[in-house]
């Protein structure tokens, strides 16, 4: 995937720009006009404002939604705002107060803070249960904060067939803003629900620019996803895996990376310009996921290295640390990982009744795995349950692999178009001050601890990623791990020398 313009770039192609989210249905047109199939969702997100101040916006935003739906926008309409336990401030004012000033001076509003007692929220049972009831009677839901609160506040809305649904958006820390699904924890494990889209999104980049340093570093991170997980979509649909796989997605992530290697130092530095491209960007990535009806093409084997390590701090009752800053992570290990299997398959492929395994092989391996966090054995087999089928369709697709691997010399340069290596993910990730590897998290995950979330993450759901590829290779041993994880090393200490 390119990271500059070029007399091909993605503007050309798709004639948009960044600047198109404020014209939502220029978006629409450039998706209906690349649809050959028919997939797409429609995107039923009405109106995104992104500006250096968006409380006088807040409450005329709200009437103009309620009055779409039939609504009368006055001191009848009841408006319920949701927020976490989190202080935001805007030029040294409570930000959550002031949004609420706006609102129950024009509509019947109150609200509620939602908290499980973490450090950092987490969208479970509890929490969401406690925001549907809040919700009940409301004819606007009103979320102020980051990801996992407007994830819970989707929820409640569509529980409760709320109308409208506006989110302030605090922070460039996730891309789920702008799409229908929530990331979810449910049985201890992370799930990935289709939800319903936010009527409204409105992004303070004054507020976002001046937020501590590591939420919009994590958002980075979860951006730069998009370097690695479209290799991972890539492989599943052409081995059969998935039926999803959409050019125009792609062209559409382009718009989100163009320059990035020359605005991402300004997200180190809490430059407002840098900070609000970054808000843009992952504005745009958020619809890419609602519109192509899958969170595939952002979410490879470097989201399940991030929700192997949300499972293992909810097992343990400590603290998760912030998603994106985790998947920035998992972005170069899943570079590493296949670049581990690229050059491992070029110097010599295995054959190919090697690559299907029965799932007896492997039944008592997912279940070992996962009894060292949870002896009760409930994870060994809820995980089970996904990689048993996973397996199957792997099995049944044997035909599409085989030819995968007869025109490998095309796939791999179709693959590589995708992607950037794992040297060039850690050189971004370290302009804007990122996490790199997992030593750099917080809270950090022991070198054991790691190697175990490398080594098992393939096995927690169904997705298709390259770690399965390496698994069935009889490369994901002691050994290839152990390589994979040096060239992460290798990698980043590249990043930090020409940084110097």
């Amino acid at each position: 995937m390119s990271q500059s313009p070029s007399p091909q770039s993605p503007r050309s192609k798709l004639g948009l720009q960044l600047t198109d989210l404020g014209q939502l249905d220029r978006i629409r047109d450039a998706l209906s006009r690349n649809d050959p199939r028919s997939q797409f969702e429609p995107l039923g997100l009405r109106e995104i404002v992104v500006g250096e101040n968006v409380l006088p916006d807040v409450a005329e935003t709200v009437a103009r939604h309620l009055r779409e739906a039939g609504v009368a926008p006055d001191r009848s309409a009841r408006v319920l705002m949701m927020v976490d336990p989190v202080t935001i401030r805007r030029d040294g004012a409570d930000f959550k107060k002031a949004v609420f000033a706006e609102l129950s001076g024009r509509f019947d509003a109150a609200w509620t803070v939602l908290n499980d007692g973490h450090a950092v929220m987490h969208a479970d049972d509890p929490v969401i249960d406690e925001a549907a009831r809040f919700a009940v009677g409301a004819q606007c839901i009103v979320s102020v904060g980051g990801g996992t609160v407007t994830d819970v506040a989707k929820i409640a809305a569509q529980r409760n067939g709320v109308p409208v649904h506006v989110v302030v958006q605090t922070a460039a820390s996730v891309d789920g803003f702008t799409d229908n699904f929530s990331v979810v924890l449910q049985n201890g494990v992370k799930r990935t629900l289709l939800t319903r889209w936010p009527e409204a999104v409105l992004a303070d980049t004054r507020v976002i620019a001046t937020a501590p340093h590591v939420l919009n570093a994590s958002g980075f991170g979860e951006l730069l996803s998009m370097y690695s997980a479209p290799g991972d979509w890539f492989l599943a649909c052409q081995m059969g895996l998935d039926q999803t796989y959409a050019p125009v997605l792609l062209d559409l992530l382009e718009l989100c990376g163009e320059d990035v290697e020359t605005w991402s130092s300004g997200v180190r530095s809490a430059d407002h310009d840098s900070c609000a491209r970054l808000a843009k960007a992952l504005l745009m990535r958020g619809i890419v996921t609602g519109v192509g009806g899958t969170t595939a093409p952002l979410s490879g084997m470097e989201h399940l290295f991030s929700h192997m390590l949300d499972m293992v701090s909810g097992e343990r009752g400590e603290p998760t640390g912030l998603h994106g800053a985790q998947v920035g992570v998992g972005s170069v290990i899943r570079a590493a990982a296949w670049e581990e299997f690229r050059d491992r398959w070029n110097s010599g492929p295995v054959a190919l009744d090697r690559l299907f395994p029965a799932a007896e092989t492997l039944e008592a391996t997912v279940r070992d795995a996962f009894a060292t966090i949870d002896p009760s054995g409930r994870l060994g087999e809820e995980c089970w349950s996904r990689y048993r089928r996973k397996l199957a369709d792997w099995h049944a697709s044997r035909a599409k692999v085989e030819a995968f691997f007869g025109a490998w010399d095309e796939k791999l340069r179709q693959h590589e178009a995708m992607v950037l290596s794992s040297g060039a993910i850690a050189a971004n990730l370290h302009r804007a001050g990122s996490a790199k590897r997992s030593r750099d998290l917080e809270p950090a995950p022991s070198d054991e601890l790691t190697r175990w979330v490398v080594a098992n993450c393939q096995f927690m759901r169904e997705r298709f990623t390259v770690a399965d590829l390496l698994l069935f290779c009889g490369w994901w041993d002691e050994a290839g791990i152990a390589r994979v994880l040096a060239r992460v090393e290798a990698a980043c200490a590249a990043a930090e020398d020409g940084a110097r």
